[in-house]
This record gives C-alpha cells, sequence and structure tokens, in this order.
C-alpha cells in the first residue's frame, strides 16, 4: 500500500553551485563507486542537482546495449567472490523476472506505471492507479523503477521514498535494512547512523547498509537533502554476461 500518494509535493531542494559540489562530492564517497553516486544522480532527487551543475545524462544517448555494458563494468568493481544465499528484490527474481512478471506484479498492486525504453528498457511506477498523477516536475513521494537487460531479463529494483520526516525515514531504514539482514546475514557494510537525530541534523546526513557477492548488491541508503529526508534501496544483479 502507498499512503503517501496525493499529499503535496515538496519541491527539489535549492542549494548553491557549492553546496551542490560538495553534495555530489559526498555522495561519491559514500557509494564508493560509479554505482551508487550514478544511481542516486538518476533519481527524481539527484536529478535536479545534475541540472544545476550544468550536467546532463550522457546514458540518454547511448543504446540499451551499451547502457549494459556500462553497468556490467560498475558492478564488476563491486562483486566480491562469495554468491548471496538470496536475492531478495521486492518480490521480484533477477536475472529470471521479464517485463511481464513485473507488471502482473504492478497490476496486482493497483500502481500506476509507464514504459522507458532509453537508457535502457524500465518499466517506472509513481502513484496508484485513479489517484492524481505525480507532479512531472517535483519529486515523488514513492517511486519503484525496474530495469532491464537487452535481452529482457531483470537485472536491478529500485524504490525511492521521499517527502519522509526523519522519524520515519529511520524507521523505514530500520525495517528494511532489518529485513535485508534475516535473508542475508549479518554481513552487511553499515556507513553512517540511522537514528532520527543525526539524519535530521544537517544536509547530507547519511546512513547506509550495503551488500556485496559476486552475483547480487544490495545498497539502503537514508540521507538527509537540504533537510528533506529519503529512502533509496536498490537491488541488483552482479552476474556477468
Amino acid at each position: 500500500m502507498i499512503a503517501a500518494v496525493g499529499e503535496t509535493r515538496v519541491p527539489p531542494p535549492r542549494l548553491g553551485r557549492r553546496r551542490l559540489v560538495r553534495a555530489v562530492a559526498t555522495l561519491a564517497g559514500l557509494a564508493g563507486a560509479f554505482v551508487g553516486v550514478m544511481g542516486f544522480l538518476h533519481t527524481p532527487y539527484g536529478r535536479p542537482l545534475m541540472r544545476r551543475l550544468g550536467m546532463s545524462c550522457p546514458a540518454m544517448k547511448v543504446s540499451p546495449g551499451a547502457a549494459e555494458a556500462v553497468r556490467l563494468r560498475a558492478v564488476a568493481s563491486l562483486r566480491t567472490a562469495v554468491p548471496a544465499p538470496a536475492r531478495p528484490a521486492l518480490g521480484q527474481a533477477l536475472d529470471v523476472s521479464r517485463a511481464s512478471d513485473v507488471k502482473a506484479w504492478t497490476d496486482a498492486r493497483g500502481l500506476a506505471c509507464a514504459e522507458e525504453t532509453r537508457p535502457s528498457h524500465a518499466i517506472r511506477c509513481s502513484g496508484v492507479v485513479g489517484q492524481p498523477a505525480p507532479d512531472p516536475k517535483g519529486p515523488p513521494s514513492y517511486q519503484i523503477v525496474f530495469s532491464f537487460a537487452p535481452d529482457g531479463r531483470l537485472v536491478s529494483v529500485d524504490r525511492l521514498r521521499s517527502t519522509l520526516t526523519a522519524s520515519a525515514a529511520a524507521r523505514l531504514f530500520s525495517q528494511v535494512s532489518g529485513e535485508l539482514t534475516a535473508t542475508l546475514g549479518p554481513g552487511g557494510r553499515m556507513v553512517g547512523d540511522a537514528t532520527p537525530a543525526y539524519l535530521a541534523g544537517g544536509s547530507m546526513h547519511t546512513a547506509r547498509l550495503q551488500y556485496r557477492y559476486s552475483d547480487y548488491l544490495a545498497t539502503i541508503t537514508a540521507m538527509n537533502i537540504s533537510g528533506r529526508l529519503v529512502l533509496h534501496e536498490q537491488y541488483e544483479s552482479a552476474r556477468g554476461t
């Protein structure tokens, strides 16, 4: 159930250019690799940061095959030698589920979704059928993106929840990370502090839990972006071709 649909949309944060540069540098440090920072920069909060820095999305100009090659090079820098004991991805099976499986899942939950073809085939869900459509110029309060390889396999699932309070962000981080730890075990890498006081304490205050395996990457991030709290989940196949 998506309780936040229909709420008043909060405009993207407005930061000075120097703070934007520092924000992107912080993201890069937290992510530790291309996947994390680039993934965030292409979320509804990250895209305004790119525009204000004078950056564009070069991936929109490349083919799905080329985009997948870039993704594979990025995940190769993160994968380890140990296979994952499981690969949770919001009820989907990475490298197995197809667009038809995802559509059946989203239809059963009444999600309003749209398909995209660049830089790769994706299904983006940002609301509930019958509810007012989210403002395309502002960050949705809830969004899921399912991304597919050129051969049709589901290779990543991203869920973004924004316009959260610090308490809600901390609670959701604890809930999601707890579920992930219960499935994968205690081997995740934790960075930052997920308490409400810390997350509310300043822009770019972040908590992140990351699991890395030979065939799977999972990252849960709670972040304060100029006073606005977001929770980003990413579940991604790390298998090569």
